[in-house]
């Protein structure tokens, strides 16, 4: 049977655009929430080594008011003519830098270990609801290869830098707080000094509010262009040298790089002035404690002590307000990556990049690799497809479109090129993320909320129009994951790639190269095919999966898939699929 099936117009009103059961949602919405809030939620994913890292640090950061009291006391005993009173503060002085060297050597390998579990949790967050198909924590595909790395390198370093530079304050903070109670009985108002210079940099860093995020936004993106372009041009090496494009692409490039240059200056500029305003504020605080200190040193009531004292915690005392400079600049720059981040991750917020779970990259925790959890088999008896619509925009693609598919039915679907029979596959599978989707489609009668979750094996399996292989084995890019040698071989002889796998010298076991660069066109569709049937799916849909194969491969494999008793919904333009289908639908 076949049925021709007509294109809109594009004057066809678009469908509505409110999310139906089975639509991906729509990365868009609010900003995101509260920095400080994920920001937390990240640091204590490992509470442990955050905590103990911290205290560390805050003992590293306190212990110059120590040493700078005992160094006061020392020399207020030495002033008097106390000699064994000076030797004590002396050794005091020396277990004081002891335990401050003790506790940043410790300190730095136990924050390192931290660093890397934060940056590793958002990581793992964006990477799971990318490899989600579909369910609550499913998340939109990343855009591009740039894009990716921007996302996973230089964003989550982003929200690391951030809690990094909270535990610098928070030090800085109980230095300075001990500090003004030592310098406070010495000078009250030399120690009312210290809050001017905290306040001048939080309202600096306030009034460039957004500008710190507008370029650092930019900044982001002309990354993403660059290495994007980059990725690009690796993957496509050959196409390069044969077409003898290597002169436009670098001038490509150059442009690119270019305004990436401008980006980045612009953005470390503002950085590093935002830093710089900080160190200034703290030069001008301390100015102002020798100025109103003044008075007392010219007319030497300090003491000798009370002067050591001002002499030991002058140069730290510049550290606070500089760190608070850094660390709302940073704040600003953690919302762009939160916000970027929560792109690729399910829903309207980024709390989904902070999710907790289990991390085992420690040797000591077992480290292997998850296991997928895949849903529960429902045998297919008839498969329904129900008025869908598909629209880009105002653009529609396919409209009112229905179909109904019993349990050993071979469908194929064909068309123009352009015709839209890839997208209506996509919108079918749950698959088609930045597409208007409307219609319903049903499982044994039965209407499916989510498609993207249901539609996977081994209920269904989809292969591409162009398959993806990874540099791994062939066994491993058919199974990715757990599958047995029955099931293995059974699936390399259904898509009758098993005469070919068998005269490898490594069977199985052979490396395919990168993205299958050892096979041929038609055994690299064959082999995506054998990964597509290794799960014995209730329902295979396949886009246009005879492109690569000659006439005499193809019919032996539509052969193998209906004497197997499977489900297939096809693309195709080959008569030899035509002659032996059910149905035949027409774009």
């Amino acid at each position: 049977m076949t049925i021709d099936l007509e294109i809109p117009d594009h004057s066809v009103r678009a469908e509505s655009n409110e999310r139906r059961p089975g639509d991906r949602p729509h990365a868009t919405g609010p900003g995101v929430p509260n920095v400080w809030a994920l920001a937390w939620r990240t640091s204590q994913h490992r509470p442990r080594e955050f905590w103990v890292g911290w205290l560390l640090f805050v003992v590293f950061f306190t212990m110059p008011a120590v040493t700078g009291f005992l160094l006061a006391r020392g020399y207020a005993a030495l002033e008097s003519g106390d000699t064994t009173a000076t030797v004590w503060w002396a050794g005091g002085i020396a277990v004081s830098e002891t335990i401050r060297m003790t506790a940043v050597h410790h300190g730095a390998l136990i924050w390192t270990k931290a660093w890397i579990h934060m940056q590793t949790l958002l990581r793992a967050n964006m990477l799971s609801a990318q490899m989600a198909s579909g369910g609550i924590h499913a998340g939109q595909p990343v855009g591009s290869a740039g894009s990716a790395i921007t996302h996973f390198r230089d964003d989550t370093e982003d929200v690391a830098n951030f809690v990094d530079g909270m535990v610098d304050v928070s030090g800085g903070l109980v230095f300075t707080l001990v500090a003004g109670i030592a310098l406070g009985t010495a000078d009250a108002r030399a120690a009312a000094v210290l809050a001017l210079p905290l306040i001048g940099v939080a309202v600096a860093t306030r009034v460039l509010d957004t500008r710190i995020k507008e370029y650092r936004a930019a900044d982001r993106a002309a990354t993403e262009e660059v290495t994007g372009l980059l990725g690009d041009v690796m993957a496509a090496a050959t196409t390069v040298k044969v077409n003898d494009a290597a002169d436009p692409l670098l001038r490509r490039l150059a442009v690119l790089v270019e305004r990436r240059r401008r980006t980045a200056v612009r953005d470390r500029v503002l950085e590093e002035g935002v830093n710089a305003f900080g160190q200034g504020a703290a030069d001008i605080g301390l100015g102002l404690v020798l100025l109103v200190s003044a008075g007392a040193i010219a007319s030497g009531s300090f003491d000798l002590g009370t002067l050591a004292l001002f002499t030991a915690y002058l140069g730290w005392l510049s550290f606070l307000p500089k760190m608070v400079g850094r660390v709302l600049a940073r704040r600003k720059q953690a919302g762009v990556a939160f916000d970027r981040m929560r792109m690729l991750v399910a829903g309207e917020s980024a709390r989904n990049t902070v999710r907790d779970r289990d991390l085992p990259i420690d040797p000591g925790d077992g480290a292997v690799r998850p296991i997928g959890v895949r849903p529960e088999r429902v045998p297919l008896e008839v498969f329904e497809v129900r008025d869908l619509s598909v629209s880009f925009g105002e653009h529609p693609v396919v409209s009112n479109f229905s179909i109904t598919v019993r349990r050993g039915d071979f469908v194929v679907i064909t068309g123009a090129v352009g015709s839209g029979k890839s997208t209506l596959l996509r919108a079918i599978l749950g698959l088609a993320w930045q597409a208007e989707v409307s219609g319903s489609v049903r499982w044994n009668g039965e209407e499916i909320d989510d498609r993207s979750a249901f539609l996977v094996p081994p209920n269904a399996a989809f292969l591409s129009q162009v398959p993806q292989l990874i540099s791994d084995s062939v066994a491993d890019n058919i199974a990715l994951g757990e599958t047995t040698s029955a099931r293995l071989a059974t699936a390399l002889r259904l898509a009758a790639v098993d005469t070919d796998i068998d005269e490898m010298a490594d069977g199985i076991d052979t490396m395919i190269g990168p993205r299958g660069l050892r096979l041929s066109g038609g055994q690299r569709q064959r082999l995506a095919t054998a990964r597509a049937l290794v799960h014995e799916p209730e329902l295979v849909v396949l886009d246009d999966l005879s492109s690569a194969l000659d006439v005499e491969t193809e019919v032996r494999l539509w052969s193998n898939l209906a004497d197997a008793g499977m489900t297939v919904i096809a693309v195709s333009h080959r008569a030899v699929a035509f002659e032996r289908a059910d149905q035949i639908l027409r774009l």
